[in-house]
């Protein structure tokens, strides 16, 4: 009894443990030509230029990692394979710029970060 205990104490402290840590996704979008960009380095970031173009380019990037990483996997727009940051292209004038990670770490650990969102507006 003792020993099951133990296990399932043990089993349910790592399976929390995913959303105890601080690691943070943030986004930057870059404006084109005179443009202004707002929000880069937080998890809203804005672009707004008059290229009248149909697309920017942003990325999306972890910060605040306090222990060795073994894996991200990207969701959203970020369809990278690992690394802590992500190319993406921010498309004007939608609401699907939208994307979150699942951080793996190398002590067995894991995180799930939140959402972080890169919007685009354009002279149109």
């Amino acid at each position: 009894m003792k020993t099951t205990l133990k296990a399932f104490t043990l089993i349910a402290g790592t399976f929390f443990a995913g959303s105890a840590f601080s690691a943070q996704l943030v986004c930057d979008v870059y404006a084109k030509g005179s443009g202004n960009s707002w929000g880069n380095g937080t998890k809203n970031c804005m672009a707004f230029d008059f290229s009248f173009g149909s697309s920017t380019t942003g990325r999306f990037y972890l910060k605040d990692v306090t222990k060795p990483i073994q894996e991200v996997q990207w969701s959203g727009v970020a369809r990278c394979n690992g690394g802590t940051s992500c190319n993406v292209t921010v498309r004007a004038y939608s609401g699907n710029n939208n994307a979150s990670a699942i951080i793996l770490y190398k002590d067995g650990t894991w995180e799930q970060t939140n959402t972080a969102n890169a919007s685009y507006e354009t002279g149109h």
